[in-house]
């Protein structure tokens, strides 16, 4: 990896650089994404019920 010295850029771009730094820092830090409960505890739905095939093709 390529080391670069800020002390040649002005301070204005030096103060720019680390603010896009910052950036990307967040932009790519890895985060670990906690789950809601809705995601952990099963829901109850209603029990499967087959479809007949004269409900599928009723005019």
């Amino acid at each position: 990896m390529q080391t670069i010295n800020l002390n040649e850029l002005p301070e204005e771009a030096q103060r720019e650089l680390l603010d896009f730094y910052e950036f990307l820092l967040q932009k790519y830090k890895k985060r670990k994404r906690k789950k809601r409960i809705e995601e952990i505890i099963p829901r109850k739905v209603k029990a499967f019920q087959p479809m007949k095939r004269e409900e599928i093709y009723e005019g």
